[in-house]
């Protein structure tokens, strides 16, 4: 009798327990998902995550980052991924979208998805002055003079609309480059300033071209605005020659989507068979406390489809 009252209780303190003990348990930190529909692994990856209305909510103004200003296969984001995260952003109520950096209507126009989507892509908006090589004007960009929080980067020239989104999303591809040895999440903020900052970052460290003072500059510009959600292109990317190619080509056809920016560079540069030792910008987006390095601590879900 005392064993059952006792299995009474605990089973009455278990159905009493909220349900998001449970769900915390469960929940994905990193989604997977692998296969050919980049569309379509996009959407579920976002979905394996909780969906795109645990990001944006209704009303909002959504930023989004994507690396597209490059003509060679493996060196920019497929649009067919950016394409689904402007769908799921409309769809989960933003009332807005503006692409931070210049995003050219030949990008969207390389996608099979252009023809269906073309009234919706319409909508989003885009800072036609940031592109390459963007330079400072009063209207469209804020000089930064103090950073809370970076190590390196002092000062900066960032663009005025990160200012004015209530959230940011950003849509990297996993890539080689020649300094960093990785260009994915943390790499790609760089895409917020103009030409001169980023000049900075490659000339003012302790020599020219420093790889180590690069990648802390860039981990440095997510404390102005840390993003809400990655969303990272590893479908088809240069593994030589980056980052703008062209280069030798790996196809792991997959999307990587997390909260997370450094566990998204830890898992891209392990998939493509990078050491972090070698890929500069997880240990500082780490010591920046972007996120966590440590892939064993992070929830990993993968799928393929």
């Amino acid at each position: 009798m005392k064993n059952f009252i006792k299995a009474m209780v605990f089973c009455t303190m278990v159905l009493s327990m909220p349900l998001s003990l449970f769900s915390q348990k469960s929940k994905t930190d990193l989604a997977v998902v692998q296969g050919m529909d980049y569309f379509s692994n996009t959407v579920k990856a976002v979905d394996m995550l909780g969906g795109m209305k645990k990001f944006v909510k209704k009303g909002m103004k959504v930023g989004l980052l994507i690396n597209s200003d490059f003509t060679d296969k493996g060196v920019y984001v497929n649009p067919d991924v950016s394409i689904a995260v402007v769908k799921m952003c409309f769809d989960a109520g933003a009332s807005d979208i503006i692409c931070l950096q210049d995003v050219k209507q030949e990008y969207w126009q390389r996608s099979s998805f252009f023809g269906q989507y073309k009234e919706m892509l319409a909508k989003v908006r885009t800072v036609n002055v940031n592109t390459f090589p963007a330079k400072y004007d009063s209207i469209n960009w804020v000089k930064l003079d103090t950073i809370p929080g970076a190590k390196c980067l002092r000062n900066a020239e960032v663009v005025k609309e990160l200012f004015n989104v209530d959230v940011v999303i950003n849509i990297p591809i996993a890539k080689h480059h020649g300094l960093t040895f990785l260009s994915c999440a943390i790499k790609n903020y760089m895409g917020l300033c103009t030409r001169a900052t980023n000049v900075t970052m490659h000339l003012n460290g302790p020599k020219k071209n420093d790889p180590g003072y690069l990648a802390q500059c860039n981990a440095d510009i997510h404390m102005i605005k840390k993003e809400c959600l990655v969303v990272a292109d590893m479908t088809e990317v240069i593994v030589t020659n980056g980052p703008s190619g062209p280069g030798e080509i790996k196809k792991p056809e997959k999307v990587v989507a997390s909260a997370d920016p450094v566990a998204v560079d830890a898992y891209c540069a392990q998939e493509l068979g990078w050491s972090q030792d070698d890929a500069l910008a997880i240990e500082k987006g780490y010591g920046n406390k972007l996120g966590e390095k440590d892939l064993t601590k992070v929830k990993i879900k993968e799928i393929k489809q």
